[in-house]
C-alpha cells in the first residue's frame, strides 16, 4: 500500500477515534505510536518514554525515542490531542540540549511539527521545518512533504539544516 493511502486510510480512523482518545497516553498510544510505524519505523527501533539522564535531574522519560545504535536519533514529544503545541513551552528543548539526536517531532497525534536539532537549540523562535494536520491536510500531499524531507526519517543520515 502507498504511504499516502495509508495516511488517508488513518486519518479516516481518527476522526472515529477521537471522542474515546482522552488522555495523553491514549494519544500517543492509538493516535502517535500508529503513525510513527506508518513512516516506516520498525517498534523496535523505537523506545516508549525512554529514560534520558540529565545529571543532577536524572531520569527523564521522552514521550518516544527512535534509536540507532543504542542512541537518540529522533525524539517525539508528545501532548493530548485537544492541546496547542509550543515548542517553547515544550520538554522537547531540553531533551535535545542533553542529547545527540538530530530531529525532534513536536506532535498532539493531529498536528504533527517537524525540528532539526539546530533549530530547537537556537535561542531565536523557531518555526517548524514542516508541519501538517493529519485530519485537515490531503493525504497525497502530506506522502509528499515526508518525502521531500525523508532525511527527517532516516536515522542513517547525519542532520540537515
Amino acid at each position: 500500500m502507498e504511504l499516502k493511502d495509508e495516511i488517508g486510510q488513518f486519518a479516516t480512523r481518527i476522526k472515529k477515534m477521537l471522542p474515546q482518545v482522552q488522555s495523553e497516553d491514549l494519544t500517543r498510544n492509538a493516535l502517535v505510536m500508529p503513525f510513527i510505524q506508518i513512516l516506516g519505523f520498525d517498534p523496535s527501533e523505537v523506545q516508549s518514554e525512554a529514560v534520558l539522564d540529565f545529571g543532577v535531574k536524572k531520569s527523564k522519560k521522552v514521550d518516544y525515542t527512535i534509536m540507532k545504535d543504542g542512541e537518540p536519533t529522533i525524539l517525539v514529544e508528545c501532548k493530548h490531542h485537544e492541546e496547542n503545541l509550543d515548542l517553547d513551552d515544550s520538554r522537547l528543548a531540553k531533551y535535545f540540549r542533553k542529547t545527540k539526536a538530530k530531529y525532534g517531532l513536536l506532535t498532539n497525534g493531529l498536528v504533527y511539527r517537524f525540528y532539526t536539532d539546530k533549530m530547537v537549540r537556537s535561542k531565536k523562535k523557531q518555526e517548524p521545518a514542516f508541519e501538517f494536520t493529519l485530519t485537515d491536510t490531503k493525504a497525497a500531499t502530506i506522502a509528499k512533504m515526508i518525502e521531500e524531507h525523508k532525511d527527517f526519517f532516516n536515522v542513517d543520515q547525519k542532520a540537515v539544516g
